[in-house]
């Protein structure tokens, strides 16, 4: 979440030093580049731009780690190559103070350090037992976060990589009071921090909740938010909206307050009549979201103030990843084809 702030940052003054102004409305999607990826890479689980667009991340599902260009797709440099039963990388975020440091997530458990600039990737963190499905950075980089299968949110000092403090999750198959049980009770798919808090972060998973956390508290969790039923990189926050995209058939796609946790809007997902069943969802500029999943095997654009397709991105299996830089104005879709599509809100 600290990506966003940098973004629009660095959007800005470019905007600026150029003498352009973003437009304050989009109007549709346009389809940049189809881009092939090796019959191997087992398609595609997670992405990332960097901070001023200029780089895109690419998590494969045979633990490939590739550095595109997001406009032409070009392959710039294999952080990490790809390997015959490998498992998959599950999610990638950027350092928020030092761009060229790329942060991977994988199924078995592991953490990689990868850096842009050299091309060099190399493990920094094991978590055993544990299959890694989301982390993320606070909002200076001084710490980040990790979750996922073992329920475990472990909290980790970026510099020394220490383990500060680990909040377990609720085991029914031991005794517990209810401070044990205060903590994540199935698998977690998404960790966002707050985009102007450094201590506060939320986590979204299979147990049909979002938890509000604060890194500074023995305990961790503060409050909930019943309803998301999350399976991906589906957890946003912008301003006081939380947006949640949901493994689901009906009201997959929604707005939360962050204050009082209420349910603000139902966004209706475009030609979706058997169901949306979301895996990743983001927020983009102009009152623009980002969603996609299995259900259409599409990614859509929606203006969220009244509810309109802006387009869509589709593909042939689901859609399992999206990400987003300067606001939308370049975005990219993948999923479980070796295909990945880069596009554009104008």
């Amino acid at each position: 979440m600290a990506r966003r702030q940098l973004e629009q940052a660095l959007a800005a003054g470019q905007s600026i030093s150029e003498g352009n102004e973003y437009p304050s409305t989009f109007s549709k999607v346009e389809l940049l580049k189809e881009v092939s990826l090796d019959s191997y890479s087992g398609g595609t689980y997670c992405l990332q731009y960097n901070y001023n667009g200029q780089y895109l991340a690419v998590g494969t599902g045979n633990g490939g780690i590739l550095l595109l260009s997001p406009k032409t797709g070009k392959l710039l440099k294999e952080l990490r190559k790809s390997r015959h039963g490998g498992l998959p990388v599950m999610t990638l975020r950027y350092h928020p103070k030092d761009p060229s440091i790329l942060l991977a997530g994988t199924a078995d458990g592991i953490v990689y350090a990868c850096n842009i600039e050299d091309g060099t990737c190399k493990e920094i963190i094991s978590e055993k037992g544990n299959e890694i499905n989301c982390l993320d950075f606070c909002l200076d980089g001084f710490n980040f976060c990790t979750a996922g299968k073992d329920l475990s949110v472990r909290y980790y000092d970026t510099k020394t990589l220490e383990l500060i403090r680990t909040y377990d999750g609720c085991n029914n198959a031991k005794p517990s009071n209810e401070m044990s049980c205060m903590g994540c009770s199935q698998r977690v798919f998404a960790l966002k921090y707050h985009p102007e808090y450094n201590n506060i972060f939320i986590t979204g998973g299979w147990e049909n909740h979002l938890k509000i956390w604060d890194s500074r508290s023995v305990d961790g969790v503060k409050r909930t938010i019943w309803g998301p039923h999350i399976c991906g990189d589906s957890l946003d926050m912008k301003g006081l909206k939380i947006l949640t995209g949901s493994w689901t058939s009906n009201h997959a796609l929604q707005i939360w307050n962050y204050t009082d946790g209420k349910l603000e809007k139902n966004i209706e997902y475009p030609d979706a009549p058997d169901g949306a069943f979301l895996y990743c969802a983001q927020f983009c500029d102009n009152d623009v979201v980002l969603a996609g999943g299995s259900g259409t095997n599409s990614a859509q654009a929606i203006n969220i103030t009244n509810g309109t397709s802006l387009g869509s991105i589709k593909m042939e299996k689901p859609v399992q990843a999206l990400d987003s830089a300067l606001g939308g104005r370049l975005f990219a879709v993948g999923g479980a084809e070796n295909t990945l599509k880069l596009a554009a809100l104008t």
